[in-house]
């Protein structure tokens, strides 16, 4: 019997009523895409198992391949990687006899996509040529548009950016032109809006988060595509353009919509739901957020390092980025963001040679990616760390940079960050005025977008003038001295019988009224006016 066509619901209520034994593999295939339209993962997954053996014991290679290819994703994308390796060679092993079949192409793309996530990247690139390819001979434009966001996302990942985007607008336009069926335009939308997202070209991802919105809301509520995931990508460009209030709406409601059938997806809202409240000074809704996204799945770092940072547990915040980077990965992007974090938590700690080591490999990826946001971000670390190290006027050409760069891509709360260092900067160099001016254009950008701690914190600063010995307390000198002695903030801790938090609350202070951002500065300074 044909297959109705038709809404999903229909075609799931008609097949999964009626007995498995008696379907059809073509049947058995279509009850699994209804499922899966349905959010009923599991169901779609054993009925699409089902079409396997059916299109295998019928001897129909092409039709096993096929069904092997989207079991593939359908574990890969669960995190069950071992079982999507096996459903993907076992598929390879139906299209022996026939290679340049349109079903191999699909195979050759699934395959592409690992390379992408685990590498060699010149093996993503090269596969999803060859699916590409495969993909035109057979006029197949949705396995053509999916190869070539693939390639694109494996080119940018190599530092190709140009040729990347040039791939990914490639893919929209199949998009844009109704070329594609419901399931890959919605894969299409999501990769480029990532990849864009990434580079921070939020101009693009604006573009086609909006785009990608229009069409997730003509989709049934009960789709997975209309169900979150759209509203996880335009929050997190809220967030990058500063519209907190609205960025944490939609990402929380994401993580309701997504939970019961996209436990990932949801983890993902969770941690952008962290960010936004770690930069507003929400430590305690921060943690709430970074801990439920960990327990669906999501590695919370480097928010959750940046937040103990910023809870005064320094050591935790220290560990848990080693931890992060001993793990293996192609994703310089992510690592890039990891490295950041680790050269801001060393500085911290005092742990310069740290710091070090950071900073130079975050400077390695960012010359091999010629990406604008990874430059600005190796500016600023190398800034922050010269800063660190009694440099300023070195520190300064790199803030500056670095300045530049946030501005360019509009990032309004990096630029604001960035202002406050530079400010202090000059401050340190003698320019008074210029450094006041900086620090309070921080202070301003800090409270439009709602984040009070740094507001705060660039308020205090604006207050303080350099020190006179008189100006730091009794405790906050025993501090300062141990500091100059070499001593962490765990060590201090230890000697004087406080908290780490406690510790680092005293060196904020020492630091607002010595007019200073680092451990080093502090010494020095307080070294100058006699106050060690």
């Amino acid at each position: 019997e044909t297959v109705r066509t038709g809404p999903w619901l229909h075609v799931y209520q008609d097949l999964s009523g009626r007995d498995p034994a008696r379907l059809a593999a073509v049947e058995l295939e279509a009850l699994a895409e209804a499922a899966w339209w349905l959010c009923k993962t599991d169901e779609s997954i054993a009925a699409r198992q089902r079409a396997y053996a059916a299109f295998r014991d019928a001897n129909d290679d092409r039709g096993a391949a096929r069904t092997a290819a989207r079991l593939f994703h359908d574990h890969f994308y669960r995190g069950e990687g071992a079982v999507a390796v096996g459903w993907l060679r076992r598929g390879f092993r139906h299209v022996e006899a026939d290679p340049d079949c349109v079903e191999s192409g699909w195979l050759r793309m699934a395959e592409a996509e690992l390379h992408l996530h685990r590498g060699p990247l010149e093996q993503a690139v090269a596969g999803a040529a060859k699916a590409i390819r495969t993909a035109r001979d057979h006029r197949d434009a949705d396995l053509a548009a999916v190869a070539m966001q693939i390639q694109g996302r494996a080119l940018i990942a190599q530092g190709r950016i140009g040729d990347g985007l040039a791939l990914l607008d490639e893919a929209m336009t199949c998009v844009l032109a109704g070329e594609l069926a419901p399931m890959y335009t919605g894969w299409v939308y999501c990769s480029v809006i990532l990849a864009c997202k990434d580079l921070a070209d939020l101009q693009r991802a604006s573009e086609w988060t909006e785009a990608a919105r229009a069409w997730c809301e003509a989709l049934p509520a009960t789709t997975p595509y209309s169900q979150g995931l759209c509203r996880i990508y335009r929050g997190e460009v809220l967030a990058l353009r500063g519209a907190w209030d609205e960025a944490e709406a939609e990402m929380r409601r994401a993580h309701q919509e997504l939970l019961p059938h996209k436990p990932q997806g949801a983890a993902e809202a969770s941690y952008g739901v962290g960010e936004v409240l770690r930069r507003r000074g929400d430590l305690a809704g921060a943690e709430q957020a970074f801990v439920r996204a960990q327990q669906l799945g999501w590695d919370p770092q480097p928010g959750m390092a940046l937040l103990r940072l910023a809870q005064g547990r320094t050591e935790a915040a220290a560990a848990a980025l080693r931890f992060a980077l001993a793990s293996p990965t192609v994703d310089r992007f992510g690592r890039a963001r990891l490295l950041a974090a680790q050269v801001e938590v060393a500085i911290a700690a005092g742990a310069l040679d740290e710091a070090r080591r950071a900073a130079r490999e975050l400077v390695t990826i960012a010359d091999g990616l010629s990406s604008a946001v990874v430059r600005a971000t190796a500016s600023m670390a190398q800034g922050a760390l010269q800063l660190a190290a009694g440099s300023p006027t070195a520190a300064l050409e790199q803030l500056l940079r670095g300045l530049s760069g946030w501005r360019e891509l509009q990032l309004p709360y990096e630029e604001a960050t960035a202002r406050l260092l530079i400010g202090t900067t000059q401050r340190m160099l003698g320019d008074e005025e210029g450094g006041r001016i900086e620090i309070d254009a921080a202070r301003a950008g800090f409270e439009r977008l709602g984040a009070t701690a740094d507001a705060r914190h660039a308020a205090a600063l604006l207050q303080q003038r350099r020190a006179s010995p008189r100006v730091l307390t009794d405790r906050e000198v025993q501090v300062l001295q141990l500091v100059a002695a070499g001593k962490n903030n765990r060590d201090i801790a230890g000697a004087l019988h406080l908290s780490e938090h406690t510790v680092a609350r005293h060196m904020q202070n020492v630091f607002a009224k010595l007019g200073v951002s680092s451990r080093a500065a502090a010494t020095s300074s307080a070294l100058k006016q006699g106050i060690l």
